[in-house]
């Protein structure tokens, strides 16, 4: 990130200006490469280099969930992208066929909303979290992180409910070919 914002600011050497592409890729990646690795984790607990419990155990507990060893900030940018990935599935449909304008923007801000969310609610926190407010009566208190968090969860829960809504409307506006009988014994091979 550091690359990337003193290329913006003009100040990077010329190596770091050649090598600005292969950032912007690894920036980009960073999700996939976020989930093999929990993928590599999850099968090393699975086979067996999970310490949550005795490896002579003969079942385990209902709500059972493994102690993890990667760290919790790997957990949170696991989620982190897992947020991005479900947002950017919304963006598909920013070219699909709407009955109205209103409906297609409103799916578009809507998808954008929840694409944004997870990456850029924990940098606005922390940047957002040491100002402080000037009240009317001359005094000055700091921001409430609760209410900056509460506030980004009212916008990407009514985000949620506008595509979920969309969704639902978009029923009634279905192309003809959606009604069409599919023949599915043509798909299937007959060995007999």
């Amino acid at each position: 990130m550091t690359a990337i914002r003193d290329v913006i600011l003009c100040r990077a050497r010329p190596l770091v200006i050649l090598l600005f592409p292969l950032y912007i890729a690894q920036l980009i990646a960073s999700p996939i490469t976020l989930l093999t690795f929990a993928f590599g984790y999850t099968i090393a607990d699975i086979a067996g280099a999970s310490s949550s419990f005795p490896a002579d155990a003969t079942h385990v507990p209902t709500f059972y969930v493994p102690r993890h060893q990667y760290s919790p900030y790997f957990h949170i940018s696991l989620l982190m992208a897992l947020g991005t990935i479900f947002g950017g599935i919304h963006c598909v449909g920013w070219q699909f066929p709407f009955p109205s304008l209103t409906q297609q923007k409103l799916w578009f801000f809507s998808s954008i909303a929840v694409t944004i969310y997870p990456i850029v609610a924990p940098f606005v926190v922390i940047i957002l979290s040491p100002l402080r407010i000037h009240l009317e009566d001359g005094t000055i208190r700091p921001i409430d992180r609760e209410k900056l968090i509460a506030a980004g969860i009212y916008i990407i829960g009514y985000a949620r409910l506008v595509l979920l809504g969309l969704a639902v409307i978009l029923l009634r506006h279905q192309p003809p070919a959606a009604f069409t009988a599919v023949n599915w014994t043509k798909f299937y091979p007959h060995i007999l």
